[in-house]
């Protein structure tokens, strides 16, 4: 115990704070302590706030029982994502997202944030795929089945990363203005990716978010340790009757920090929960028929669906019968793929179209639905085709029976002859094409057994100039393509 002179020495030092005034012991300067009290108050705030920020990332990451970091299952909206270790050190915390983009007026129900927490993210207007995408202001914009968004695990070199592919789609995607193809591109933060057609306002962007790096967050909480440091060096500089107000907020904040601690802990009990329930697998036979690989397979390249009427090309590429019939009208006399040539009428291919049936009856019953209505709208084109012909037909047989006289293919036709012709045979196609122009003699054996002389005669009644002084098999080959296609 101290004695009497000490106990007057302790009672009779001066504080840090005080004056003296007129050579007498002045009193302590209660205006600074207590903005020393506010000041300490508001630092141990900052700190609270900064370590609240900082704990929901620590408690993205689990430890194994080896002391390594490891990722959880990956969740939705309103969940937590697994943390993943990139090449550097470094841990993509987080999960990334694709979000709508503000300009954007989607037609149909679309969710403002699509979370890319599996490993392949399909887009397209097919109910089983991950994000359902179908413009009402321009139907069939968007494919079946239109683009894949891949996440690849990060190596020791390459970070994570997501990769946006075109599944050949008739109208594209696009990243930043630049169409993607089918090798894929790299996504980046802030990327701007576009489904189908550029339309004003955009009706289907996205924003793509990258998941925050750990170190960031880390010095989040290292910034936050600092600030906490500071408050307890202000609250040691100011006077001891300060020390019970920063106790008691330092109570607070460990208070607070032991509540976060419980709540990650929990969390991470519930993620190891989830992680170690095992989920029941379906078997899959090694034989079994992958509808999605045959599908592509058996894709029309003109409308990007299922094969009707299949129609092979001399390339082999085959199409809708009425795609390429429409693309021939055109006088586009090319493959749509290849671009080689095309000399005479598409091939039905039988085969094709019992494969693509089968195929159909394994999909679901709106697949099945919309090629059923698709064959029954070809079919019955196809009917109306048969029956014009068949009319026009008993027309052209009775005319000849009666012999009324037509000008002839080989003769010098005037510009009236001409314009005749060419009003009455504009309607027609395939097969009634050729019944009509078998009135004035042009048939297919006509192009084959005429010589040179008719040849160029023919081509300047049908109003083909370009190929006269062609050789003779360039003028049958496009003669030829005139008996069915115009």
């Amino acid at each position: 115990m101290a004695s009497e002179p000490q106990r007057k020495r302790v009672r009779t030092k001066k504080p840090p704070s005080s004056e003296v005034v007129d050579g007498a012991p002045g009193v302590p300067d209660f205006q600074a302590a207590n903005a020393a009290v506010a000041a300490a108050v508001v630092a141990a705030a900052a700190a609270t706030q900064a370590v609240a920020k900082a704990a929901p990332a620590a408690s993205l990451v689990t430890t194994t029982s080896g002391g390594s970091e490891s990722s959880r299952a990956p969740v939705r909206c309103g969940e937590t994502n697994a943390s993943t270790t990139d090449g550097a050190g470094s841990v993509d915390t987080g999960l990334a997202f694709l979000r709508l983009s503000s300009a954007c007026r989607p037609s149909c129900s679309v969710d403002r944030l699509v979370y890319l927490n599996q490993d392949e993210t399909t887009f397209g207007r097919l109910p089983d795929c991950t994000v359902v995408l179908d413009s009402a202001h321009a139907p069939r914009m968007i494919s079946r089945l239109h683009g894949r968004l891949k996440r690849l695990s990060s190596t020791e070199c390459i970070p994570m990363r997501w990769v946006l592919s075109d599944n050949r789609s008739l109208n594209g995607v696009l990243v930043n203005g630049d169409p993607v193809g089918e090798e894929g591109r790299a996504l980046q933060h802030g990327d701007c990716v576009t489904f189908g057609r550029k339309m004003q306002p955009p009706e289907f962007e996205f924003v793509f978010e990258a998941p925050a790096l750990r170190e960031v967050r880390e010095a989040a909480a290292a910034e936050a340790a600092a600030t906490v440091a500071a408050a307890a060096e202000a609250a040691a500089a100011a006077t001891s009757s300060l020390e019970d107000v920063f106790a008691q907020q330092m109570k607070m904040l460990d208070t607070q920090r032991k509540e976060i601690e419980e709540d990650r802990e929990q969390l991470a009990r519930k993620l190891n929960r989830q992680a170690s329930t095992p989920k029941p697998e379906a078997k899959k036979d090694p034989k079994a028929l992958d509808i999605t690989d045959l599908h592509s397979e058996l894709l029309c390249s003109i409308c990007q669906d299922w094969l009707v009427h299949a129609a092979t090309l001399e390339c082999s590429h085959t199409f809708c019968w009425s795609c390429i019939d429409t693309w021939l009208l055109q006088k586009k006399f090319e493959c749509p793929v290849c671009r080689q040539g095309v000399s005479r009428e598409p091939v039905p291919s039988r085969a094709l179209d019992t494969i693509v049936q089968k195929s159909v009856a394994r999909c679901v019953a709106d697949q099945q639905s919309d090629h059923a209505q698709r064959v029954a709208q070809a079919d019955c084109a196809l009917e109306k085709r048969r029956r014009l012909h068949a009319d026009l037909e008993k027309s052209v047989n009775e005319a000849l029976k009666k012999g009324k006289a037509f000008f002839h293919i080989d003769g010098a036709w005037t510009r009236k002859e001409r314009d005749v012709f060419q009003r009455g045979v504009k309607d027609y196609t395939g097969e009634t094409r050729e019944t009509y122009c078998r009135l004035t003699g042009l048939t297919v054996q006509w192009v084959h057994a005429a010589d040179s002389g008719k040849l160029n005669q023919a081509v300047h009644n049908l109003g083909l100039q370009q190929f006269a002084g062609s050789t003779e098999e360039q003028i049958r080959q496009r003669l030829l393509m005139f008996l069915r296609y115009g």
